[in-house]
């Protein structure tokens, strides 16, 4: 370890420890990458988000609470409406007869616990997206969610109500015919739809999309700097876009050829310092 890098954590840790942390001074500091020792992004990025005060005395508290509220987020959208299970702090409730799956009523439970397999088929694709397939991803977590991880569970997994989604899904899409447009006509939502909904997620290695990460949540306005990211990203690549045609360029725009991140965040900060 470099004694540059040394530096940057103590920095960190410095500021990290005040019982009020400073706020731009995190800010200042994550823009640039956080290091990954000790924890130090994880707890930066929690801050930086606003899921942990500024104040340290009150961590251990609203951790708890925010645990719980995620427990209680599990409850309401992924046990099926009538079915639940005691040990799990929740009751049996038989609604049989009052509500059913068929009740188009905008109140009803089956309608709101039918639409929630519409997010949940979106979050699922969007975790496939971000490689699971690495370790870092397969880890055992400190928290685990029993509601999801206890095989005995009386009520549907999330994980089999997304893939029973999936499957109505790819039946749609196999019965569905493409259209491919021969002209020049590139349209922001051919490309910048993935890379704004994924925040460059699929675009680059996980280590640079971590980077970007940093310096996109340190920012304030955090999805106006995302946009100047993706300028960047198009401005950086202007020349060769230029001289490609329509099949050459999507290419292009959809396996980005440039892997050197701080050379983009580079680019969007002086946007951003121009405008």
């Amino acid at each position: 370890m470099s004694s540059l890098h040394k530096s940057r954590i103590a920095d960190f840790q410095d500021v990290l420890k005040e019982p009020s942390i400073a706020l731009e001074k995190l800010r200042e500091l994550s823009f640039s990458g956080i290091p990954c020792e000790g924890g130090l992004r994880c707890l930066c990025w929690k801050i930086l988000l606003n899921y942990l005060p500024l104040e340290r005395a009150s961590w251990t508290s609203i951790l708890a609470k925010q645990r719980e509220l995620y427990a209680q987020f599990l409850r309401e959208m992924i046990i099926q409406p009538g079915i639940a299970k005691a040990n799990m702090g929740v009751s049996r409730e038989d609604v049989t007869f009052e509500d059913h799956p068929l009740n188009p009523n905008p109140d009803s439970r089956w309608n709101t616990y039918f639409r929630d397999n519409e997010v949940l088929l979106q979050i699922d694709k969007d975790v496939r997206r971000l490689c699971p397939d690495i370790s870092f991803f397969q880890r055992a977590t400190e928290y685990p969610c029993l509601l999801i991880l206890d095989p005995q569970n009386e009520f549907e997994t999330l994980r089999k109500r997304v893939e029973q989604t999936t499957l109505k899904s790819q039946t749609v899409a196999r019965n569905r015919s493409g259209v491919t447009n021969q002209e020049q006509n590139i349209k922001p939502q051919f490309f910048a739809f993935r890379w704004l909904t994924l925040l460059l997620s699929q675009e680059f290695l996980l280590p640079d999309v971590i980077r970007i990460w940093d310096s996109l949540f340190a920012d304030d306005n955090r999805f106006d700097f995302l946009l100047l990211v993706c300028c960047a990203m198009l401005m950086l690549i202007r020349e060769q876009l230029l001289e490609g045609d329509f099949t050459v360029n999507m290419r292009l725009l959809q396996d980005y050829p440039i892997t050197d991140v701080c050379q983009i965040l580079q680019k969007a900060k002086e946007l951003q310092d121009s405008k």
